[in-house]
């Protein structure tokens, strides 16, 4: 089989459908499948995912107890993933652009060292801030991403899990793929990632009303706690090693290492940093949940 595309679900009962059928078009051309893996949903999620599933036969639900967009991918790349030249993972709230999947995959077979292939951001008020990141640095976005078959395997032997409650994983796998699965400081292995400009993905934006609203809100948290995580977890690991990976990433909230970190000073994100720090001082427990 040519392509297996990941879709990460967690209540996404109203965008799904729409992601489902752009990834579809998306994947026009390509011998392929569909993963749905709705994690924790607690709306009408899991029904959407099972009608999509019932009406094409190519498409297979796992249904995920925890809401843990990390656990998620750790199920499918150790014990889901079928057998595929590409495996493309995207969430469920966003929309390929069509032939974007194609796109991966063919970069992917074009360019045979390199373990992953990033799509660009086709919306969004920062989007031309996002893609030229991407660019420059090499990056994942975790909205849409392809990996290589040679990569999970290398995943696999190497026993790499992401931890549990473990934010920004485009990020984490960037970071992996570019120290070529080793951790430390030698992030210098671009030729592990391509990105393809023919690869965009586009999602909703978020309105002026009480429900968008609390979802920013909602956002603010998890990226004010993804960033203090990132600041500890990869001081970690450039300091010891991907060995040195936590299970679960409530470890490495230790009062030493947060009592480290400080707020960023930028006015949206000072407070949230702020309230994040206390929050897992008392307990690392609290952390907001990461499921998608």
């Amino acid at each position: 089989m040519s392509v297996s595309i990941c879709i990460f679900a967690h209540n996404e009962e109203r965008l799904l459908a729409n992601c489902f059928n752009a990834a579809v078009n998306a994947a026009h051309g390509l011998d392929h499948e569909i993963h749905i893996l709705e994690n924790g949903s607690t709306d009408g999620t899991a029904n959407v995912a099972d009608t999509l599933a019932s009406a094409n036969p190519y498409t297979t639900v796992h249904h995920i107890s925890m809401a843990d967009k990390a656990g998620a991918w750790n199920d499918y790349v150790f014990r889901l993933a079928p057998t595929a030249d590409t495996h493309v993972f995207c969430d469920g709230d966003i929309m390929a652009s069509e032939g974007s999947i194609a796109a991966l995959h063919g970069a992917l077979q074009k360019n045979r060292t390199a373990y992953g292939a990033a799509a660009l951001p086709a919306s969004g008020r920062s989007q031309r801030e996002w893609a030229k990141l991407l660019l420059t640095k090499n990056y994942l976005s975790g909205n849409l991403y392809a990996l290589s078959n040679r990569a999970l395997e290398t995943f696999r032997d190497k026993e790499i899990y992401f931890p549990v409650g473990a934010k920004g994983e485009d990020g984490l796998i960037s970071y992996i793929l570019l120290t070529d699965f080793a951790g430390g400081t030698n992030d210098i292995h671009r030729e592990n990632i391509v990105v393809v400009d023919d690869a965009t993905f586009e999602f909703e934006s978020l309105a002026l009303n009480a429900r968008d609203l609390w979802l920013f809100d909602r956002r603010l948290k998890r990226y004010s706690e993804r960033h203090i995580q990132k600041q500890i977890l990869y001081s970690i690991l450039k300091r010891d090693g991907i060995e040195a990976m936590p299970k679960m990433i409530s470890e490495i909230y230790t009062r030493d290492n947060l009592e480290q970190q400080r707020p960023r000073k930028h006015p949206l994100y000072y407070f949230y940093d702020q309230n994040t720090l206390a929050r897992l001082q008392e307990n690392p427990a609290l952390a907001v949940s990461n499921a998608a």
